[in-house]
């Protein structure tokens, strides 16, 4: 993942930006999540940039979303049942 110690604001919400269509990709869920994980994380109590507001309820229930997603596809690896006709 590419959020550390060193990252910043910026740095995160690029990561979220960038991820925002996760829905059925696990790889995007995974750096989207983590990127709501660094900005809970990391907030100030007021963060404000320009026209920019974050709404700390908001992201909290992304991140419960992200989680429901990343859990359930990192046990659904195999392929679901499908019907086949035998090949005689």
């Amino acid at each position: 993942m590419a959020l550390d110690s060193t990252s910043t604001i910026t740095d995160a919400l690029s990561q979220y930006n960038d991820n925002l269509a996760w829905d059925n990709d696990r790889t995007k869920a995974l750096l989207a999540l983590e990127a709501v994980r660094w900005l809970l994380a990391n907030r100030a109590q007021v963060m404000s940039d320009g026209g920019t507001r974050l709404d700390w309820n908001d992201l909290a229930n992304e991140k419960k979303h992200l989680e429901q997603f990343v859990s359930l596809t990192a046990t659904s690896g195999r392929s679901s049942f499908t019907r086949g006709k035998a090949l005689i």
